[in-house]
C-alpha cells in the first residue's frame, strides 16, 4: 500500500504488537530499498532501519526512541533485553566508530524473534580487540566475564573495558554474532519472541 493523507485518518490499533512505527510506506513493497546489514537477506521490511554518523552524542537520544519502541511493539520480557542489547551495542559502535563514519541499525522482526544488527567501521587495533573480547566472552563463563569487566572498569584499566558486550550476554542471556568485512564490523543479537 501507499501512503496517503486518508491513511493518517485511519485509528492506532488498541493492541501494541499491531502498531506501526508512525511512518507510512510512500513506495509499494517491491521498490524498498532496503539494503540487509552484513548480507543477511530480509524476508520483510526492519521494524526499525536507522543510519546515523559516528558520533556519541546521538545514543540517548536514539536510544529513548528505541526503548519506546521496543515497549510499545514487542513482548516485555523481549523488550527489556533487547533495549539493554540496543544500548550497549549501539553506544559501542558510535564511540568506536571511524570519525566521519556512519552507524548502522536494524531491528527485524521474525514469526519466532527479535535480531538486532548494528554495523560500523573501524580502525584495525579496534577491531582486534573486539574480535579477541568476542572470543573471550564466547569462551568464557558469563558470570566470570561479567565480574573480571567490572574489576577492570572499576580499576580504570589501560584500555576501556567492554563491559557492554558482557551485559548483553550475561544480563540478558543474549549470543552475540561478530563479522569483521574489512574495516566493516557487524555485531548482531537476537531474542525469541
Amino acid at each position: 500500500t501507499t501512503g496517503s493523507v486518508d491513511a493518517l485518518q485511519e485509528p492506532i490499533p488498541s493492541d501494541p504488537g499491531l502498531r506501526g512505527s508512525g511512518v507510512l510506506v510512500c513506495a509499494p513493497p517491491a521498490e524498498l530499498s532496503v539494503r540487509p546489514i552484513s548480507g543477511v537477506l530480509l524476508a520483510t521490511p526492519p521494524l526499525v532501519s536507522i543510519r546515523a554518523p559516528a558520533l556519541a552524542s546521538l545514543l540517548e537520544p536514539t536510544y529513548a526512541y528505541l526503548a519506546a519502541y521496543c515497549d510499545a511493539c514487542l513482548p516485555a520480557r523481549v523488550a527489556q533485553r533487547m533495549s539493554v542489547a540496543i544500548y550497549e551495542l549501539y553506544a559501542n559502535a558510535l564511540r568506536h566508530g571511524l570519525p566521519g563514519g556512519e552507524v548502522r541499525l536494524q531491528l527485524v522482526t521474525t514469526t519466532s524473534s527479535v535480531r538486532l544488527m548494528i554495523e560500523n567501521q573501524a580502525e584495525p587495533a579496534q577491531r582486534q580487540r573486539l574480535q579477541a573480547r568476542a572470543q573471550w566472552v564466547h569462551a568464557a563463563d558469563a558470570a566470570a566475564a561479567f565480574e573480571r569487566e567490572m574489576h577492570g572498569f572499576e580499576r580504570g584499566s589501560e584500555l576501556p573495558p567492554m563491559l557492554g558486550l558482557v551485559r548483553v550476554v550475561h544480563e540478558c542471556g543474549l549470543e552475540l554474532e561478530l563479522a569483521v568485512d574489512g574495516a566493516r564490523v557487524s555485531v548482531s543479537t537476537s531474542c525469541a519472541l
